[in-house]
């Protein structure tokens, strides 16, 4: 291809290139007029869409601050800020500016999910105020609660350990969910510090009478020198001081949540004096046990299996034993899904109590089969004739162990014995029961092992 070059006068060019001066001239002076502009501020913060929460609460979570200078960025980061706090399932936002004004409308949709609290396991160098305070420093809108989704528990981790290291404590900070019961609904953020000791020194029980106090740090034994953690506390009361009480009576004994003070002491380095408050409550008597939903056995049979006395102390122990031997009643006539709801109802101007006890007996099974492996056909063959409960009977959920007690022990003596002349071990035995819960069924298992 060839390029045709045309010529012009010379006063053409002179004319152009002022032309182009002047228009570089005027780009330069509106780029100079931009850069003289004053940044934009932002005037004004509004929130729409809450149900819960606060907009002050809400601003917080975001960082935005009146009079900051706005930027686009910025406005994006706050908006990342609430979407990962967990408390919100939409964020958007709009913007109106008057001259250098901006106002800045927060377009948001709480999240449906809940909060639950947060709570500090074994944070025993600091009290609570401090570590609100620090946590707030991260999270300007805590308040005990932390949402269930987000990462607002890691914006609080974070800010315990910065604490921590503040001053100069050498732990992690560790966090994890907690559900205090199986199946439970409540949950709780639990937050906890490892690596580094902190031993129980001394234990305190003030507001024992009935049972000693002596007694209960007796019966402590596992805490002392233990690492302090308000959740094992709370746990060791529960599963195993309170069943004191509740032998001898004090169904209704609490003990409220530990209160830990870190010591240092010499002896004892690092370490913390434990106390935990226990409210003793009235010693109960038994009254009497009301049935109901059960039809196999009358109350008066099920009174007797349970073994309770009126007037005598309601002993809590002994009404547990009492509920097992009811069970055993049921599967002596075939109920192996028997399921009983015991519910106290205190007379506190009697200090007595009685039990509504709520039987669901469920179905009747029989026996299915009987099988016996790990013997010869004959040792086999002669065991099973000893063996009463027969394909079709009522089950008897005790007879298994009642047979190799009785009607089938001498068979079991000759096994064994045989066993020994052959400088053999006695054979191990297996047993098991398998439900089958739509022909209502029960078979056993008997197996001999070598």
């Amino acid at each position: 291809m060839i390029t045709k070059i045309s010529k012009k006068p010379m006063g053409w060019f002179v004319r152009h290139v002022a032309l182009l001066f002047s228009a570089f001239t005027i780009i330069i002076a509106f780029t100079g007029a931009l850069a003289q502009q004053p940044a934009r501020k932002i005037a004004k913060i509004e929130v729409e869409g809450l149900q819960r929460l606060s907009p002050d609460e809400v601003i917080a979570i975001s960082g935005l601050k009146i009079g900051a200078p706005f930027s686009v960025e910025e406005l994006d980061a706050a908006g990342e800020k609430l979407v990962d706090s967990g408390l919100f399932a939409r964020v958007g936002y709009r913007t109106s500016t008057k001259g250098i004004q901006v106002t800045i409308v927060l377009q948001v949709e709480e999240a449906k999910g809940g909060q639950s609290p947060v709570v500090f396991d074994n944070f025993v160098w600091f009290t609570n105020d401090e570590l609100f305070a620090a946590i707030r420093r991260e999270v300007p809108s805590f308040n005990g609660l932390a949402p269930d989704s987000g990462n607002m528990t890691d914006a609080i981790r974070h800010a315990l350990q910065n604490l921590l290291k503040e001053r100069q404590i050498q732990g992690t900070v560790e966090y994890a969910p907690w559900q205090g019961q199986l199946n439970s609904a409540k949950q709780e953020h639990l937050f906890s510090v490892t690596d580094v000791p902190i031993p129980i020194c001394q234990l305190h029980f003030p507001g024992a009478k009935n049972v000693s106090e002596e007694k209960l740090v007796k019966s402590s034994k596992q805490l002392t020198g233990a690492d302090y953690s308000q959740k094992s506390a709370i746990a060791y009361s529960t599963f195993v001081l309170f069943p004191i009480y509740r032998e001898v009576g004090q169904l209704r004994a609490k003990f409220a949540e530990p209160i830990s003070k870190f010591e240092g002491a010499p002896d004892c380095k690092n370490g913390v004096d434990l106390t935990i408050p226990v409210e003793e409550g009235p010693i109960y008597l038994w009254d009497k046990a009301e049935w109901t939903g059960n039809e196999t056995h009358s109350p008066g049979d099920l009174d007797s299996a349970l073994g309770m006395k009126n007037g005598e102390v309601a002993n809590g122990i002994k009404f547990d034993a009492g509920l097992g031997e009811v069970g055993r009643r049921y599967g002596h006539t075939g109920h192996l899904d028997v399921r009983i709801d015991a519910r106290p109802e205190f007379n506190d101007s009697a200090s007595r109590v009685t039990y509504k006890i709520a039987v669901t007996e469920g179905p009747q099974y029989r026996l299915g089969k009987l099988t016996i492996k790990g013997l010869s056909e004959a040792d086999a063959n002669s065991l099973e004739q000893k063996w009463k409960l027969k394909t079709g009977d009522v089950f008897d959920s005790d007879y298994l162990q009642q047979f190799l007690k009785t009607d089938g022990r001498e068979e079991v003596r000759k096994l064994s014995f045989a066993r020994q002349v052959q400088r053999k071990a006695p054979p191990q035995m297996n047993n098991t029961t398998k439900v089958n819960r739509q022909t209502l069924t029960a078979d056993v298992t008997i197996e001999f092992q070598d």
